[in-house]
């Protein structure tokens, strides 16, 4: 029996087409959770299994890539 976790991610509207491609590629389970328009993000539940971390980390990635971008426009408002 492989054992399957389930983790929520705040997927940020810019990137989610690219994370999309990567649940499809990869035949995650997944589920939408929430659409928060003030925040512009995406809350999915994916249930993956041990095999599956390296696309979840990649994931992880772009959603922290993602994040400090949005960190860097912020400082240059100031």
């Amino acid at each position: 029996m492989t054992k399957l976790t389930r983790q929520v991610f705040d997927i940020p509207a810019n990137i989610v087409l690219e994370v999309c491609s990567l649940i499809c590629e990869h035949e995650l389970e997944h589920t939408i959770m929430e659409v928060d328009n003030d925040e512009d993000t995406i809350s999915l539940e994916l249930q993956y299994s041990k095999q599956d971390r390296k696309v979840i980390h990649k994931i992880e990635d772009m959603i922290a890539d993602n994040s400090d971008e949005d960190e860097d426009d912020d400082e240059d408002e100031y």
